[in-house]
């Protein structure tokens, strides 16, 4: 697409005046061209007349003087895959690293969409570690002015997303959700989850199981994983009829944090360091994938992919 109507079309979302507007496009084109978010690379992909060097401090401006509407950016999302009045289901996860001395620690809600997370809502954290009860408060709160929770499907999050607190706003709330917890957590406040499972007949599951959770009346679901070799307990406030497959969307937004990083987008060669510019950026990179993914689904549909499988030999290997 030319970058004029990449343009127009961004600009039905974002009220940005026409210089802003065609950087905005120039960033998305430039992003998916060189697959990077470094500025010098992406400042060589600009459609310009001008050297790479004024494209470059162009790039610094727009990061420096951009402000943008969350909400408008969940809405875009929501409206480009077709997701409005949908029971969506979300997922809750946490991305960080290091660069020199600086935490980048990213608190982002997705949504599941065809074997892949949707950017929502994001915030950097500005620590390092786990997020807590009302940051993950703050986040869903956002949300829950664009959709309603007899939108939301579930919400999905991994062992951090715990606590007597967290649940009990979330069900508060009328939000369903399915969170993995450590199996040292005390079920009935005196055994941990471990020793619960023991007491059980061999390859027993656990599905649905009223049970007490740090004071809290949960539904506990348990197996063993012969895969990871582990065991895998989920909590959830409603009785699901397949809690581990329902679960196992989760997976989906590590796949998207995989696109953003260095099977995509390459999010961990920012320079960035202000946290700001890093929110200002997760904004941009939001745009690109979207973007990127709705252009690979136009194609699909033109022209299908396939999927070659490996072929069996006589020994059972895969070649």
């Amino acid at each position: 697409m030319h970058i004029n109507e990449l343009s127009k079309v961004l600009n039905q979302y974002f009220n940005f005046h026409k210089a802003r507007s065609d950087c905005l496009a120039q960033l998305v084109i430039g992003m998916i061209t060189v697959k990077t978010v470094n500025f010098t690379h992406i400042a060589t992909a600009f459609f310009t007349k001008s050297l790479p060097e004024s494209s470059y401090k162009r790039i610094q401006r727009f990061f420096r003087f951009l402000k943008f509407d969350p909400f408008a950016v969940a809405s875009m999302v929501i409206t480009l895959f077709d997701l409005k009045d949908k029971k969506l289901t979300l997922a809750l996860d946490r991305t960080n690293w290091k660069f020199g001395r600086l935490d980048i620690n990213v608190l982002m809600l997705t949504v599941a969409y065809k074997g892949i997370a949707l950017p929502l809502m994001w915030s950097c954290l500005k620590k390092r570690g786990n997020s807590n009860t009302s940051e993950r408060i703050g986040l869903i709160k956002r949300i829950l002015l664009l959709i309603g929770p007899e939108n939301i499907a579930c919400l999905l999050g991994d062992r951090e997303f715990i606590g007597a607190d967290w649940i009990q706003w979330l069900d508060d709330q009328g939000i369903p959700f399915l969170f993995r917890i450590r199996n040292n957590s005390l079920l009935e406040g005196v055994f941990p989850v471990k020793a619960f499972f023991r007491r059980l007949p061999s390859d027993k599951k656990v599905k649905n199981g009223a049970i007490d959770l740090w004071g809290k009346n949960v539904y506990l679901s348990t197996r063993w994983s012969y895969k990871k070799d582990e065991l895998i307990t989920i909590i959830s406030n409603r009785q699901f009829k397949n809690p581990f497959k329902f679960y196992s969307k989760r997976w989906e937004i590590e796949t998207f944090f995989g696109c953003l990083k260095k099977r995509g987008f390459c999010f961990e060669d920012t320079h960035l360091i202000h946290l700001s510019r890093i929110e200002k950026l997760i904004f941009v990179l939001t745009i690109a994938f979207c973007w990127a993914h709705l252009v690979g689904e136009a194609k699909e549909e033109k022209i299908p992919i396939n999927i070659l499988l490996p072929i069996k030999t006589r020994k059972g290997n895969s070649e």
